[in-house]
């Protein structure tokens, strides 16, 4: 016997010394899964025949498991979602009229003021219509002063005086039009910020209504993120969240600003909103974040490992271990499960403080099968 055993090991050896090294790491541990499957499965198979024969168990035959005590933890559930870095103040400005750009007065990364001119399209005919319509209001002007001060002193038929008075009148009211198109050749920044992109070029044709320069207010970010509404009822105002900004490999916590009350119909999911802290400068507008949040949390928890705990159907059960007349039985215990997080699951139902699980050779145990024990943290 003892020279099939060396014969075996001898072999084994040969074998892996032909493999690399993390191959041969791979082709142990199978091999000890195997192992420990098939003796749980054989010790199993010895017990069931000496309960059906009335034999006793001899010690070295029991099924070798390990135990572990079950203690009150503060057990944590956490979500993660996807976010998007948004600007309140991320505006793609668009000229009021269409025309020729004639000047653009900045550039990307400039500083912008609010009111500030950007750019002015060609107004060379409108120029000139207000200077000619200037002058003919000057002459206009003059002839009512003149008429109005004879008709002050009933001089003059009163038809000239309203005749003068229209005249000017229609002239002002052309001049003030005049002067409300030219605005619109000049595109100014509507709020204080950093000139993010120009999209238009000097001697290019610029249309109303597109995008031709974008202003950006980076000291006013956001983080938006949709969650399902299953937890809608579990995230609140003020919850502080984990976020990490993968491109800047940087992270920062920050409370919850606003949780959005209304379910989007076509995706099931609400809007929650963070601010970007003031001192975090290198966070900019489309970047992605990851967010963290916890929205369960039970400082008084018994858990178990998630490994450990088996189904039949709808019943979930696991194995604990308890001492009888000096023997170690194995129990099946049915429980009820809460959340589930990183590998460990919560019970809220069917285990007690102190009690102890079956962490390993829990697979092929059986209802009151003796037991051999380790105990483990």
């Amino acid at each position: 016997m003892r020279e099939l055993k060396l014969i075996a090991v001898l072999s084994m050896i040969a074998f892996l010394s032909a493999c690399g090294p993390q191959e041969k790491r791979a082709q142990l541990d199978r091999l000890e899964s195997k192992r420990d499957a098939l003796t749980e499965q054989i010790e199993k198979l010895k017990g069931e025949i000496g309960e059906e024969t009335g034999a006793e168990q001899p010690l070295a035959k029991m099924m070798y498991v390990n135990i572990s005590p079950v203690k009150q933890v503060l057990f944590q559930h956490f979500i993660k979602i996807q976010g998007t870095i948004e600007s309140d103040n991320n505006i793609l400005i668009p000229p009021s009229s269409s025309g020729i750009v004639k000047k653009i007065h900045v550039q990307a990364g400039d500083r912008a003021r609010k009111g500030q001119l950007l750019a002015e399209l060609d107004a060379s005919i409108l120029e000139s219509s207000i200077e000619e319509l200037k002058n003919g209001l000057s002459l206009t002007r003059t002839i009512f002063e003149r008429q109005e001060r004879l008709w002050n002193k009933n001089i003059g038929s009163e038809i000239e005086y309203l005749q003068a008075k229209n005249n000017k009148e229609n002239l002002e009211k052309k001049l003030k039009t005049l002067n409300e198109q030219y605005k619109l050749t000049k595109i100014t920044s509507p709020i204080a910020g950093t000139v993010d992109e120009v999209l238009i070029k000097e001697g290019e044709m610029a249309s109303a209504g597109y995008g031709a320069i974008r202003v950006v207010q980076l000291s006013n970010l956001k983080i938006e993120a949709d969650l399902s509404e299953n937890y809608i009822a579990r995230i609140k105002k003020k919850d502080v969240v984990h976020i990490q900004i993968p491109a800047l490999n940087r992270g920062f916590e920050h409370p919850i600003e606003a949780v959005s009350q209304v379910i989007d119909p076509k995706n099931r999911t609400f809007r929650i909103k963070i601010k970007v802290p003031a001192q975090e400068k290198m966070v900019k507008p489309n970047m992605l974040a990851i967010l963290t949040i916890n929205d369960y949390s039970n400082p008084e928890a018994l858990v178990v490992p998630g490994k450990i705990v088996q189904k039949t159907g709808t019943e979930q059960f696991l194995f604990t271990a308890a001492r009888e007349n000096n023997t170690w039985i194995a129990r099946k215990r049915i429980i009820k499960t809460g959340e589930e997080y990183g590998q460990k699951v919560e019970v809220r139902d069917g285990l007690q403080e102190d009690e102890y699980i079956v962490v390993f050779g829990y697979q092929n145990l059986a209802d009151r099968q003796k037991i051999r024990i380790n105990i483990t943290d």
